[in-house]
């Protein structure tokens, strides 16, 4: 019985310890002064940018080989004529990607990405957080609500946190970006296991069958 209940300890204690992770990782970047959080941002900003334009050289190139082999799968002749025009095919949907990418990018892409970066950092808290409180068996409408007191209550305080860090400061509407990020999160987790939990239903052995 006691081993038992020392295998099932570190089961409930690791979900929390990953909250506890999660929440010193937020203490870290709001303990940030202004230039470096600035410096981090414009990094990821950078670094984002970098990410989509390969992405958009990759499927321009994969959409022009799935066009050839298709093509050769018919057996059309690949000559010179077929690659420049499936070269310029392909250069005019990189250049209207291009056209979209600039259309879709908010003017202030920074100030987009740290909000962005709150409601997301807030939206992994709340998946950790329920997922604890379901490893410690609160689950329902009471893990919900419980999950996001934790959750909200952290976000105020991380505001606070920052209102004594030079160049920082807390901002009511973060909370509710915050807060807005970690309901989701929650809403997520909540839906993942009740998709999991209905497919391990719907999953019958043959035996189970057979027995029925």
């Amino acid at each position: 019985m006691k081993m038992d209940i020392a295998n099932k300890r570190p089961i409930k204690i690791f979900p929390w310890l990953m909250v506890v992770f999660w929440m010193g990782l937020i203490f870290y970047f709001s303990h940030q002064v202004q230039q470096q959080s600035w410096d981090l941002s414009h990094t990821v900003l950078g670094i984002s940018i970098q990410i989509i334009k390969v992405t958009q050289v990759i499927v321009v190139i994969g959409l022009a080989g799935f066009v050839i082999v298709k093509l050769k799968n018919r057996g059309v002749t690949i000559g010179t004529k077929e690659l420049l025009l499936i070269f310029l095919v392909g250069y005019l949907l990189y250049s209207l990607s291009i056209g979209v990418r600039h259309a879709l990018v908010p003017p202030d892409l920074h100030h987009f990405i740290r909000k962005n970066a709150h409601f997301f950092i807030y939206l992994i808290l709340g998946v950790l957080v329920k997922y604890a409180l379901n490893s410690t068996g609160i689950i329902g409408f009471k893990a919900v609500a419980v999950g996001l007191l934790i959750c909200v209550a952290y976000a105020f305080s991380d505001e606070i946190h920052q209102l004594v860090v030079p160049g920082r400061g807390g901002q009511l509407s973060d909370v509710v970006i915050d807060s807005c990020g970690a309901g989701l999160g929650i809403l997520l987790q909540m839906t993942f296991i009740k998709f999991i939990s209905k497919k391990a239903l719907n999953r019958k052995t043959p035996e189970n069958k057979v027995a029925e």
